[in-house]
């Protein structure tokens, strides 16, 4: 394989500046501008020179990955002490617990081992309990029983585990993407240089998507354990909702192993820290930056973390099908929201982004060094010490958002939109099912308005305890008895009983509140072949004054919204009074026996990619009392089952 000049000058680039932080970081007195620079300024370039190569030979990938590591590990934890908290905790699992407990306790205690008091003395927040989780806890007991007090000791197990996280990487992408992440500066400093945990984490939920389909408890385990060294990888969580159900419990069982533990042992398990650190710490904020403008400090993190949750849900729901799980996304949007940002957080993102063509995780590899630019480490008053300068500050939000709208201006460019030809149907044979239950008001007009299609009109009765069945009969329909109450079971009754000619399904209520002679505008687009599927929408026609209460026009505004946000489909309604394909309805494998049929029929003709097209319907006054709106469980169980649907086609489709 020929040399390519842009993966060499990058594995050049990479090693220089991996050097270079290993002698600033050790020997060398200067401001730490040069060393900000020299990050992010490799970290842009790297980037760019590996976006311009399509290949990579395995031996130069594997010997720079590792020259790099090897490299690092002489570095000094210049700007960073977490690594003494990680010693400490270390030592007191040994000894029981290190939950509820603040380093400051043992500053007089003689049981303390002489080589720990200088690890002590430098532990970061004294006064307050470890936050790091239970899996770290682990390792770090671990590290610590093999080396000591010696940092070196973090250093070489977080290498080998990084090593470990671009093998798995390297089994599922092109070498030349997986050196964006094995290569970047960024990521080698903070794992390395300034001893931090992340990639563990990363390592975890890789391994777990990796194992996923061939072993789903093994992969539970790992997602596990991943929640155990950081709480937030529970906004992976539902991604396992695609997997064998044994994935998910054997995530939970491993996580209430993990925290039983050391519930077991003590009265704390760290969440009174991590409390403490989500209300009170403030660092490089960039989304909530925004917030606490528009709200005070406590009502804006409530803000962000019930927009984090609800976006992340979004994610999940709209990326469903997607071959790559969207993990680069989701904890893109933490950190967006996250009252504090640090740079080793983009370890969370980058092994899940080399497989896009994104660019804003890398652009924010480059830029969120500058967070380093505090008052702490430039010495001067003019800032708190933990306050970011407000030129790095702006120069890193604005590159970021800059990376954001572009990556969504390609993506919108990059939209293919297929029409597929007409599928004109040459001999239409229509049927109509109706549904009703106690109906006998109104169901004689309905079916005798529906005589002028020529069609086998069958009426499901639902259980009436009236007239319906002999006015229906009386009219013309036949009628198909289905003693199991439900819309959606009497609509499945009704498609059993269709003569096996048809292959255009009309469904209208009873009620009277559909209008029968609209029939044709919904049926003619599938005759010519342009549509699967056409739904009467009320919104696009006239409405009657109290044909709908308010809940019901809530009700259906909110479901069609939801739809829209998750399947990225504009309907506007949900109406009753719809056509669709025999064929076409034969391939949704339509399941729900009551309220949530309608809706499960529309979205299930989303995610099959069918021609579902609205033409607008009048709806009138009903004939009789409603079985939905006139009363508050009817409004209350068909709403809740309507998001039901929703909830359960998005997540668990």
């Amino acid at each position: 394989m020929s040399i390519n000049p842009y993966n060499i000058t990058a594995a050049s680039v990479s090693i220089t500046s991996v050097a270079v932080l290993v002698l600033i970081s050790r020997y060398l007195d200067i401001s730490i501008l040069y060393y900000i620079a020299t990050l992010s300024l490799s970290s842009a370039l790297i980037f760019a020179l590996l976006r311009k190569t399509t290949q990579l030979d395995s031996g130069l990938f594997w010997a720079i990955t590792a020259t790099l590591h090897g490299i690092a590990l002489f570095g000094v934890a210049l700007y960073e002490d977490d690594y003494f908290r990680f010693i400490w905790d270390g030592w007191q699992v040994l000894q029981g617990t290190p939950y509820g407990k603040a380093p400051a306790e043992f500053y007089t205690n003689p049981n303390v081992p002489g080589h720990l008091w200088p690890i002590l003395d430098n532990v970061n927040n004294p006064n307050v309990p470890t936050i790091y989780g239970p899996t770290l806890q682990f390792i770090f007991a671990a590290i610590y029983t093999i080396f000591n007090s010696d940092p070196i000791g973090l250093r070489i197990i977080f290498a080998f585990i990084n090593i470990g996280l671009i093998a798995i990487l390297t089994r599922r992408y092109p070498l030349h993407h997986v050196a964006l992440y094995a290569w970047c500066p960024l990521v080698v400093t903070d794992i390395i240089i300034h001893i931090h945990p992340d990639g563990i984490m990363a390592i975890f939920l890789a391994a777990g998507i990796w194992l996923a389909r061939k072993h789903p408890l093994l992969a539970g385990i790992l997602w596990g354990a991943a929640t155990g060294v950081k709480i937030i990888a529970l906004a992976a969580w539902p991604l396992m909702l695609r997997w064998p159900k044994k994935a998910l419990i054997a995530a939970m069982i491993t996580v209430a192993f993990l925290y039983g533990y050391f519930i077991i042992l003590g009265p704390s398990i760290g969440f009174d820290s991590t409390r403490t650190f989500a209300n009170e710490w403030l660092f490089n904020p960039m989304g909530f930056a925004m917030l606490s403008i528009l709200a005070p400090q406590n009502i804006a993190r409530l803000l962000a973390a019930i927009i984090g949750i609800l976006v992340i849900m979004l994610i999940h729901a709209r990326t469903y099908d997607k071959e790559f799980p969207p993990l680069a996304a989701i904890f893109g949007v933490i950190l967006f929201l996250a009252p504090a940002v640090n740079s080793w957080y983009m370890i969370w993102i980058l092994p899940f982004a080399i497989g896009s063509r994104q660019i804003w995780p890398f652009v924010a590899a480059s830029f969120i060094p500058l967070s380093y630019i505090t008052g702490l480490t430039l010495d001067t008053e003019a800032l708190r010490e933990f306050e970011v300068h407000p030129i790095a500050w702006y120069i890193e939000i604005i590159a970021i958002l800059a990376a954001l709208i572009y990556d969504y201006i390609q993506s919108r460019r990059n939209e293919t939109h297929i029409s597929l030809p007409p599928t004109p149907i040459k001999h239409p044979q229509i049927g109509v099912v109706i549904p009703a239950l106690n109906e006998q008001d109104s169901i004689g007009s309905v079916v005798s308005s529906l005589r002028h299609l020529d069609a086998a009109i069958i009426v499901a009765d639902n259980g009436s305890m009236d007239e319906t069945a002999n006015h229906a009969i009386t009219a013309g329909a036949h009628i198909v008895n289905e003693r199991q109450k439900g819309y959606g079971a009497a609509c499945l009754a009704g498609i059993a009983a269709l003569p096996d000619d048809v292959n255009i399904i009309l469904f209208i209520d009873a009620d009277g509140s559909d209008v029968p002679e609209e029939a044709p505008n919904l049926l003619q687009p599938i005759i010519d072949g342009h549509a699967d599927m056409v739904i009467g929408s009320r919104a696009l026609g006239h409405i009657e004054n109290g044909a709908m209460t308010p809940p019901q026009r809530f009700g259906n505004w909110l479901s069609t919204r939801l739809v829209k946000l998750i399947w990225q489909k504009n309907i506007t309604d949900l109406g009753p009074f719809r056509a669709i394909r025999r064929d076409a309805l034969e391939r949704l494998q339509m399941a729900d026996r009551d309220f949530g049929w309608t809706i499960e029929m529309q979205v299930k003709a989303i995610q099959y990619e069918m021609r579902v097209l609205e033409r607008p319907a009048n709806y009138r006054k009903r004939i009789g009392i409603s079985k939905i709106s006139g009363t508050i469980s009817g409004v209350w169980g068909a709403g809740t089952k309507i998001l039901y649907v929703i909830g359960r086609e998005a997540f668990f489709r």
